[in-house]
């Protein structure tokens, strides 16, 4: 074991293998540790291919202190799977698969054989520099430890991409791999900023989803009382902090949402001619302190007092019926 710990540091970064009991009873193979690694330089970085039985490896916290290279993994399984952990993320790469480790944070990738073929799980792994992709191997990007599917989109072209210079590698001149290992990084670019960029959408739309059915609340319970913020969280399911950065992000608050589905309420009230109640009936229905908290507000957000608002509703009816008559007679 210490012998392939050695073999992996050199391919790869500083890294820790083990073999849990678990690993054993699940792998074909119950003893001795099969295992061999290619590596060769590929532009600025390098490549290499190998192939063991099952396993955990280990970048940890003490592994990051040893790394002298800021690199980001992409790891092609070419047979098996691999858990792979990194950022509090977890995902299960198969077949044809790929994900992204950042060397800087710690990690750890669980190989397991493929099952029923008595074979061992292998396993492209290109090295890339950090320092032109780390604006989008951040934590909150959520790009690390997730699985990339090679079979369509800009996925499958960095994964063809990968086979490719793997199998060429050894008939290309210096220029030549100093320009695919750009184009390894700008492939990767565009997956990984495809990906935030998708999960950015779902997060919009998920977002709108959630203002529409917090609004319907608000619409269905206003009327009998004062909407809070914790009553309309708990009713979506949502925790108090993320219901008002739902609103934040679209640009107000929730309660200002709140303050303004109030005052559209007064103001439909103050608007019908079959409502003779008085503005302070009014404020006190719909939660204000007083008719002169709500003319404050109302003059705010409608530029003008109830009052003068009901006015400009309610037609005059002395001047209706001293227009009447002249109405019919033309």
């Amino acid at each position: 074991m210490s012998y392939w710990a050695d073999v992996l540091c050199q391919a790869f970064t500083p890294l820790s293998p083990s073999r849990s009991r678990d690993h054993i009873d699940r792998s074909s193979i119950p003893s001795g540790l099969p295992g061999w690694v290619r590596s060769a330089p590929v532009g600025g970085g390098n490549a290499a291919e190998i192939a063991s039985c099952t396993q955990r490896i280990e970048h940890g916290h003490r592994e990051v202190a040893r790394t002298s290279d800021d690199v980001v993994f992409v790891n092609l399984q070419l047979d098996g799977h691999c858990v792979t952990t990194q950022d509090a993320r977890q995902c299960i790469v198969s077949r044809g698969e790929f994900a992204v480790v950042d060397s800087t944070r710690p990690y750890r990738l669980e190989f397991v054989e493929p099952e029923g073929k008595g074979s061992l799980w292998r396993v492209l792994s290109f090295r890339l520099p950090r320092a032109q992709l780390a604006d989008l191997t951040t934590p909150d990007r959520s790009t690390t430890a997730r699985n990339f599917a090679g079979g369509s989109g800009s996925a499958r072209l960095l994964s063809s991409l990968m086979l490719e210079t793997w199998r060429t590698d050894t008939s290309l001149v210096s220029i030549e791999r100093q320009m695919i290992s750009a184009a390894h990084v700008d492939l990767l670019r565009a997956v990984l900023g495809g990906a935030v960029e998708r999960e950015m959408h779902q997060d919009r739309d998920t977002d709108h989803l959630l203002r529409i059915a917090a609004i319907r609340y608000i619409e269905t319970h206003l009327p009998f009382g004062r909407v809070s913020a914790t009553e309309t969280a708990q009713h979506l399911g949502l925790s108090i902090r993320t219901l008002h950065a739902i609103f934040e992000r679209s640009g107000t608050t929730f309660g200002a949402l709140v303050r303004r589905h109030r005052l559209e309420a007064c103001r439909r009230d103050l608007a019908d001619i079959r409502n003779d109640c008085s503005v302070a009936a009014i404020a006190a229905m719909w939660g204000f302190a007083d008719s002169a908290h709500l003319a404050k507000a109302f003059r705010s957000e409608f530029g003008c007092s109830p009052g003068d608002y009901r006015k400009s509703q309610h037609p005059d009816p002395a001047a209706a019926d001293a227009r009447r008559p002249q109405q019919l007679q033309d």
